[in-house]
């Protein structure tokens, strides 16, 4: 009778394992105390693998609790990053900003250095590089070069009756005027109140010549400074005219002569060039 009775009991537990039915609830008998060995062999199972399904189930919480910051310092750090790339970014454009910025600056400012702000010729300082330039230039490979100095006849008084901003507009009419017979290559300026110049390069002393002639008959056609009874309805301009010479050493003599003629014209009567 003993083997029927194990036989049946081991099928009894197959079939609770194969149905899904807890051991325990199954056979209470074998869970609880007193059992006998294969009852607290079979609790021991219980309780271990309840051990280990509570386990796993804690370390899938933590799993799952540590995915979740981790993905959250990720995104943080991401967000940091990015943070940083548009701070880095603007950074960048404010300091290209700046360099554009001081690079107009100084563009303006050698442009003011060089420009004379009523007439928009080069100022004196601009008129003295080129000279310098245009002269060593010549001297070298024995080019011919002129140099004319230029006065406005009469600008006293044309502040004195007019005002001085009629005497202006009369400056920077003149200045449009000898900028309109200057070639490329030349280089008309402004040397201070009413005093011109220009650097007329590979031009001999004929072609200076013709060269004031232009100057003189566009001074004689133009009316733009008069208007109605404001202004004068004639402006005039005396000029010295000197071709560089192998006398002239350095840019200093070449202009003392253009100064002396200039001083003949105006003493004869202006609205003439003299020759130096």
């Amino acid at each position: 009778m003993a083997k029927p009775i194990k036989a049946k009991r081991r099928e009894v537990a197959r079939w609770g394992a194969a149905g899904g039915v807890s051991m325990a609830c199954a056979f209470p008998a074998w869970a609880a105390p007193g059992g006998g060995a294969a009852g607290g062999w079979l609790g021991l199972v219980l309780a271990l693998l309840v051990g280990i399904g509570l386990g796993y189930l804690g370390w899938g919480l933590r799993a799952k609790r540590e995915r979740v910051g981790f993905a959250k310092r990720l995104e943080e750090s991401d967000a940091g990053r990015r943070k940083q790339d548009e701070q880095l970014q603007a950074a960048r454009q404010g300091r290209d900003a700046l360099a554009d910025q001081l690079q107009q600056q100084t563009v303006e400012f050698a442009r003011q250095a060089h420009e004379d702000a009523l007439t928009g010729l080069p100022n004196g300082r601009a008129f003295d590089e080129g000279f310098a330039h245009h002269f060593a230039r010549a001297k070298r490979h024995g080019q011919p070069l002129c140099l004319m100095l230029l006065d406005l006849d009469h600008l006293g008084q044309v502040n004195e009756h007019w005002s001085h901003a009629m005497g202006d507009e009369v400056l920077a009419e003149a200045a449009r005027l000898l900028r309109s017979v200057c070639r490329t290559s030349d280089l008309p300026a402004r040397l201070g109140g009413d005093g011109f110049a220009v650097i007329l390069t590979d031009t001999d002393l004929e072609g200076g010549k013709r060269f004031g002639q232009r100057l003189h008959a566009a001074f004689a056609s133009c009316r733009s400074w008069h208007s109605g009874e404001v202004g004068p309805n004639y402006v005039s301009v005396s000029a010295g005219l000197v071709q560089l010479g192998e006398e002239d050493q350095a840019p200093a003599q070449l202009r003392q002569r253009a100064d002396r003629a200039l001083y003949l014209a105006k003493h004869a009567g202006g609205a003439r060039t003299s020759l130096g």
